[in-house]
């Protein structure tokens, strides 16, 4: 069953947990600007929006790939970057429609979300349950049939 992130903006305190919790799993650093979840917005007027890999089920990134690095794993529905094919030319960060590849100046590569390996540290340790997951199928329900951002 493929599963997606849903992020509630109702729910969301902007404590930034998790994207603490996403870069701490991936770089073993609390340097927030890498983590592949951003909450953009202010406590002035309490009002959070949360972006995030949509793992959507015709990737702008991955046809914009010319290496092939980035593939869609039909059993579980995830776009996954496989660094060793990756050239850093950039591509699937501009046709990303929110641009969530982003480009790591380190690792001269595109990274984005890889879920975790299935337990996303982000649904995992958001306090305020903002971050959730839900089958691909109840989230087009939630949503009227339309899948936001390429799903």
């Amino acid at each position: 069953m493929q599963q997606v992130l849903l992020y509630d903006p109702e729910k969301c305190s902007g404590c930034l947990y998790c994207m603490a919790a996403c870069v701490y799993k991936h770089y073993g650093t609390l340097d927030v600007e890498k983590s592949f979840v951003t909450i953009l917005g202010g406590p002035e007027d309490g009002s959070f929006i949360g972006i995030h890999c949509a793992h959507c089920e015709h990737p702008a990134c991955a046809a914009a790939c010319p290496e092939d690095a980035i593939s869609k794993d039909e059993e579980t529905g995830l776009v996954l970057i496989d660094h060793m094919k990756c050239i850093g030319c950039r591509s699937c960060n501009y046709a990303c429609p929110v641009s969530i590849p982003r480009f790591d100046e380190e690792l001269r590569v595109s990274m984005k979300c890889d879920f975790c390996g299935g337990d996303p540290y982000c649904v995992r340790f958001c306090t305020t349950g903002a971050m959730t997951l839900a089958p691909r199928e109840e989230a087009r329900k939630m949503f009227g049939g339309v899948v936001v951002v390429g799903g």
